[in-house]
């Protein structure tokens, strides 16, 4: 049986911190990119939504100047002849 020493030991444990320190790097790595992706994602669609909810205001305000534009011409129409009574 081999015994490994406490340097052997020492060292093996050294380069399992160094390996795990690597991966970590690496993870943290991609995690940022990930972040930094969806932060685009979601600036994109925010402007998209500003853009729906003035797309939308425009269109209520339309909606009000044609009614309110077809109430005008109504009140501004000669109004029909009163109906003589049958008698």
């Amino acid at each position: 049986m081999t015994r490994t020493t406490s340097t052997e030991r020492l060292a093996v444990l050294e380069q399992r911190l160094t390996d795990h320190e690597a991966r970590c790097e690496e993870r943290l790595g991609e995690i940022k990119a990930t972040a930094a992706s969806m932060l685009r994602a979601v600036e994109g669609l925010k402007g998209r939504a500003w853009g729906v909810a003035a797309a939308l205001l425009a269109w209520a305000l339309a909606q009000l100047w044609s009614a309110n534009a077809t109430r005008l011409e109504r009140l501004e129409a000669p109004r029909p002849a009163a109906i003589a009574p049958r008698g």
